[in-house]
Formats: C-alpha cells, sequence, structure tokens
C-alpha cells in the first residue's frame, strides 16, 4: 500500500503491527537516447512497489533526486547532479518523519552508483545521524545491558540502504550476477521488463559521435534476461519484508 494512500487509522494499525516501510532512492540522469533520464528511480520505485505488493510492506514516496557528477549528460539532456549534502539532510528529515510516526523498519532501495555512490553513502550519513542522536540520550555504556530493556531494541536496524539485489540469494557464490552497467545491457533489460514503453533501441543511432563504452553492448539486451533478474531482486526484497524484523 502507498502511504500517501493510507488513513491515519490505517497508519496507526500498520505501525501496531510493525509494518516495513520501504523508499525507492534514484537520480534524474542521463541515459542514452533509448532510455528515460528517470530509470535508476524507476527500477527502483518498481521493485519497491511490486515487493511491497507481494509482502504487504508500505511504499513511502520515493527519493527521486541524487548526485549524478554529471557523468553522463548534462542539463541539455535533462540530467539534474543534485547537491549530495542538501539530499542529505532531506532524506535525514523523511526518516525522521517515519520514525516519528512510529516505524521502525524503514528500508531504502536505492539505484545508483552501487553501494560505494554518493547517493548510497548520502542515505547512509542520514541514517547514521539518526541512530546517534538517538542513542546519545541514553548515556554511556548502554550497550552492557539488555538490548529488549533499551528504548530502541532493533537500533541497528532500524533503517536499512540497500540496492536491486541487496538481498538476493545467488546459488553460487562466484556464479552468475545480474548485470547492471550505466545504460548499456543491463539497466535496458531490466527496464524492458519494468517499464518497455520508455525504451526505444532504434533512438541509439541518435548518439552524436562514436557510443561511450558503457553503450557498446547495448543491443545485446533482451525482455526476457531483464524479466528473470528484475524478478529476482522482487523476491529478494518480498522475502526480507515478509521476515518478522528480527536479526
Amino acid at each position: 500500500m502507498l502511504l500517501t494512500h493510507m488513513r491515519p487509522d490505517q497508519i496507526k494499525a500498520a505501525v501496531g503491527a510493525n509494518t516495513p516501510v520501504i523508499m525507492a532512492a534514484g537520480v534524474i540522469e542521463y541515459h542514452g537516447y533509448h532510455l528515460p533520464v528517470g530509470t535508476d528511480i524507476l527500477l527502483a520505485g518498481y521493485v519497491a512497489e511490486e515487493a511491497a505488493r507481494r509482502s504487504g510492506a508500505i511504499v513511502a514516496p520515493p527519493l527521486a533526486y541524487g548526485s549524478t557528477l554529471s557523468w553522463a549528460g548534462g542539463p541539455d539532456e535533462g540530467e539534474i547532479d543534485f547537491d549530495p549534502g542538501v539530499f542529505q539532510r532531506y532524506v535525514k528529515e523523511a526518516l525522521r518523519g517515519l520514525l516519528a510516526i512510529g516505524f521502525r523498519r524503514i528500508y531504502i532501495l536505492q539505484h545508483h552508483q552501487g553501494s560505494e555512490g554518493l547517493q548510497s553513502l548520502a542515505c547512509r550519513m542520514a541514517a547514521a545521524e539518526l541512530v546517534r542522536e538517538m542513542t546519545s540520550k541514553w548515556g554511556t555504556g548502554w550497550g552492557r545491558g539488555d538490548y529488549l530493556q533499551t528504548p530502541e531494541p532493533n537500533i541497528f536496524g532500524l533503517i536499512r540502504v540497500a540496492g536491486l539485489d541487496g538481498y538476493s540469494a545467488y546459488p553460487e557464490p562466484d556464479g552468475e550476477r545480474m548485470p547492471v552497467g550505466h545504460a548499456g545491457k543491463g539497466e535496458t533489460q531490466l527496464m524492458m521488463a519494468a517499464a518497455p514503453e520508455t525504451v526505444s533501441l532504434e533512438r541509439l543511432s541518435m548518439h552524436d559521435g562514436p557510443l561511450p563504452d558503457w553503450l557498446l553492448d547495448t543491443l545485446e539486451a533482451t525482455e526476457a534476461e531483464g524479466r528473470r533478474w528484475i524478478d529476482f531482486c522482487i523476491d529478494g526484497w518480498a522475502r526480507e519484508l515478509s521476515a518478522n524484523g528480527k536479526k
């Protein structure tokens, strides 16, 4: 269910049931002429919404801006490079609001630049600042006692940040991994599965000059493989969101 569609009584019931909340995070970024500038947030949002539908989780409004460093393109191609400091403060206040409501299992499904990218780091820092603010009121040595007796027994699991396949179970440690590469085969086939109406491979020819390396394998993308991988991601997230929250 969408948080924005819920009435106060429904929200109170969800808090009482320790229902998880998931927020998608992505950016507005140039992804070649064949994909939309919202590719990252569209993929994150699709997986979040499908996983929530399967698990009964709540979908909070997405975090649609983040730092791109203008790596792939510029404003004339629809890209918006967002100050990571401003973004971090925004995320912190959004998370603070969800915590104030009473939610205690909050997830950010982040898709842009991987787990070490600026947007992911900003989300994690926002969460870290909130956790530190909460625990600073507990005095020193609070971890010596029973965690269940602290004001927030799930303090280290209140907010989690992970990517599309962050909770997926790969069958072999060194086996096949989901291809993602920026706007190439990986993201293109994921978009073929998640939002096929936004993909236009014939527009690759509109690119001025030689294609950048990250677009060279784009034509290898297939909708069938994209569906296989996006379902793999959804399954992992749905499994995590369906868990009882105990770690």
